[in-house]
């Protein structure tokens, strides 16, 4: 079959950057007043929006939309674009004003929920086109063709494609989570609220060969203990970013490769490569910590609406560590060592309450004696297994017993 060559446009990121670029010093060099000069920060969100507006471009262009009369608005919205610069979505809304004031976006409209259409200075846009060949791909290869909407870092792949476990019913995009932290177990045989998709158990339903020897049947079993294994261990990832991405990320939209990028980021630096050695058990409870942590997180955000986060490709790089999400876990250990103490102070009035009353005759252990009682309240609090509380039980009752 023979290939026909279509002669296509696209708006090269490259060119567009410089324009901004010329467009910025131009504007700073006509104007010597602070007030009225654009910084590197105005800088840096007319970069971002040049960006997602070159690229949603390319895509019309891809869709066979004709835009070459005229250019369509710039569709975002503000928490959007602050999620994706970094900064709060008070920052973005008084960028834009000053890129306004400089003639940068030439025009603003709100459309309620639907988000904020901008128009960009048509001097940005104006013949930035490239040419390029789409080749026509056979109708019998389309199936095979891997579809990269981006570029990325060649970092480490996640897991070998024959190691991964085949689900083809994602749907990431629609999720839903009826209440916050209801999470299911990744190899469950129904569906899972985080992701939507139904997991599966590996399975290895080829038959063994009459020939084949015992040690045979022992390296192919360990060979699929082992793919079953890895294929848990990245479940873990996918899910964790799942329910990520539905509480901290609801409004980001992210291609495949930048995608890619943050689940290699979190293999990395929330899960360690999985270099430390542990059961199942032991990585499910990890992920209920790591949980807990998000909900910290979003809980966090949820009081203030000022606050924000890095996006999901700074968060979690194994670089950032002045505010990435690893810094939660001093965040976590605090807020567990608050809620045992607080536990602990409870508990320890209630066993100085059941004193008071024993003096007096009183409560539901008025019958039994000193001694029994103290045995009593030890079984009873020796079954939270925490040393620092039988302690305080101690110290409590050297107090109660001198009075």
């Amino acid at each position: 079959m023979e290939n026909k060559n279509i002669p296509a446009v696209y708006y090269d990121f490259s060119k567009l950057f410089t324009a901004t670029k010329n467009f910025i010093d131009g504007h700073n060099k006509n104007h010597h007043h602070l007030k009225e000069r654009l910084n590197a920060n105005h800088r840096a969100t007319a970069e971002l929006i040049t960006r997602l507006y070159a690229k949603q471009l390319n895509k019309a262009i891809t869709l066979g939309e004709d835009i070459a009369e005229e250019l369509p608005g710039f569709k975002t919205f503000n928490p959007s674009l602050a999620s994706c610069k970094g900064c709060t979505v008070r920052t973005i809304i008084n960028h834009k004003e000053r890129l306004k004031a400089a003639g940068f976006i030439t025009k603003e409209i709100h459309k309620g929920k639907s988000g904020v259409e901008l128009w960009i200075n048509p001097a940005i846009f104006k013949a930035k086109k490239s040419p390029t060949i789409v080749v026509e791909i056979p109708t019998h290869l389309k199936n095979n063709k891997t579809v990269s909407d981006g570029e990325v870092k060649n970092l480490h792949p996640l897991v070998h494609e024959q190691q991964e476990l085949k689900n083809n019913n994602s749907t990431v995009d629609k999720l839903t989570t009826e209440k916050e932290g209801v999470r299911l177990s990744a190899h469950k045989e129904f569906d899972n609220s985080v992701t939507g998709t139904q997991q599966e158990q590996h399975k290895n339903t080829r038959e063994s060969r009459n020939s084949a020897s015992k040690m045979q049947k022992k390296m192919a079993t360990s060979s699929n203990v082992k793919e079953a294994d890895s294929a848990f261990l990245l479940q873990l990832v996918r899910d964790f970013w799942n329910y990520t991405r539905l509480l901290l990320y609801p409004d980001t939209m992210l291609s495949k490769p930048e995608e890619t990028e943050i689940l290699n980021y979190i293999w990395a630096s929330v899960f360690k490569k999985f270099k430390i050695t542990g059961s199942k058990k032991d990585w499910e409870g990890y992920q209920e910590i790591l949980y807990k942590r998000i909900d910290m997180v979003s809980r966090w955000l949820d009081r203030n609406p000022n606050r924000w986060v890095p996006p999901p490709h700074l968060y979690f790089n194994p670089e950032n560590k002045r505010n990435g999400f690893n810094k939660t876990y001093e965040w976590f250990l605090k807020q567990e060592l608050l809620k045992k103490e607080i536990r602990n102070q409870i508990l320890i009035q209630k066993t100085e309450s059941e004193w008071k009353d024993h003096n007096k005759g009183m409560g539901r252990h008025k019958n039994k004696t000193r001694l029994q009682l103290f045995r009593i309240q030890q079984q009873r609090l020796s079954q939270y297994k925490d040393e620092r509380l039988l302690q305080q039980y101690e110290k409590s009752l050297h107090n109660m017993v001198n009075l």
